[in-house]
C-alpha cells in the first residue's frame, strides 16, 4: 500500500464538451468546479488560468472541495520563459500570494518547459531551486533540446521529478518526489498498465506522490473516473 493514494484527474475542469457528457445540461456554470471535485479526487489547474489577468476564485475553489481533494498547479506561462533574476522573483511571488488559500491541498507543482524555450541553464537552475523550496515539483521537458544531461543532472540535484507522457514513453522517469503522469483516453488495459507503473514508481520512497492526468477531450473526464476506479480496486 502506497503511503499516499495514486491521484487521478484531468487537465482543467472547464471544458465545454463535457456539458451533458459530464456536467448536466442544467448545472450552472459555477457549480462545475464543485461537480468535478464530488466526482474527481484531483486536478491539474492550467497555467492559462493562473496566468490569466482575471483573478481566478481560488478561495471558492478549496470551499468547493474537501479536506481529501488535491491540486495539482501548473505555473503561468511567464514563468516557461527566461527571465532575469529580480523579475523571476516578483513572478513568483505573485504567483504564490494568489495560490496561497490552495496550498493546503496541493500535492505539487508542474513546470512546462515549451519547446521554443531556450536552454538557459543559469536561469532554469535558479528558478528550479526556488520552486523545490517550496512545494513538490515536476518538470515537463518538452523538446529534445531539454533532456540534455546538464538539465537532468540539475533536476536530479533539485528533487523534482519529470513528466511521463504514458502514450509515448514506456514508463515514468525515475527520481523526485512527485510524478505527473499526462495521459489520453484510452483502454482499460492500457490504463491499468500506467496505474501498475505508476505504483511501481511511487513505491520507491515514502514521501513520493504521483499522479495521472487526462489530456482535455470529450471523453477525458469519464475516463478518469474509470482510471480511478480502476485504482481502488488495485488498492491504490
Amino acid at each position: 500500500m502506497m503511503a499516499e493514494p495514486l491521484m487521478v484527474g484531468t487537465c482543467g475542469w472547464e471544458h465545454a464538451v463535457w456539458v451533458d457528457q459530464f456536467y448536466p445540461a442544467e448545472l450552472p456554470e459555477d457549480w462545475r468546479f464543485c461537480y468535478y471535485s464530488n466526482n474527481l479526487r484531483s486536478v491539474l489547474v492550467p497555467g492559462s488560468i493562473l496566468g490569466t489577468a482575471t483573478r481566478p476564485p481560488v478561495t471558492q475553489w478549496m470551499e468547493d472541495s474537501d479536506p481529501a481533494f488535491r491540486f495539482i498547479l501548473e505555473l503561468p506561462p511567464v514563468l516557461s520563459s527566461p527571465l532575469e533574476h529580480d523579475q523571476c522573483e516578483r513572478e513568483l511571488d505573485s504567483f504564490f500570494q494568489l495560490v496561497q488559500p490552495l496550498l493546503p491541498r496541493t500535492a505539487g507543482l508542474l513546470w512546462r518547459l515549451a519547446p521554443q524555450t531556450p536552454v538557459l541553464l543559469d536561469w532554469f537552475e535558479h528558478l528550479l531551486n526556488q520552486l523545490t523550496r517550496a512545494e513538490p515539483l515536476c518538470v515537463d521537458l518538452m523538446s529534445p533540446a531539454w533532456r540534455v544531461p546538464a538539465v537532468l543532472a540539475a533536476v536530479e540535484r533539485q528533487g523534482a521529478g519529470v513528466t511521463w507522457h504514458c502514450a509515448r514513453e514506456e514508463a515514468p522517469p525515475p527520481g523526485g518526489k512527485l510524478m505527473v503522469a499526462m495521459a489520453p483516453v484510452a483502454d482499460a488495459r492500457t490504463v491499468r498498465g500506467w496505474i501498475e507503473k505508476l505504483a511501481q514508481w511511487q513505491g520507491y520512497r515514502q514521501d513520493a506522490r504521483s499522479g495521472l492526468y487526462f489530456e482535455p477531450s470529450g471523453q477525458s473526464a469519464k475516463a478518469a473516473q474509470e482510471a480511478r476506479l480502476i485504482a481502488e480496486l488495485m488498492g491504490v
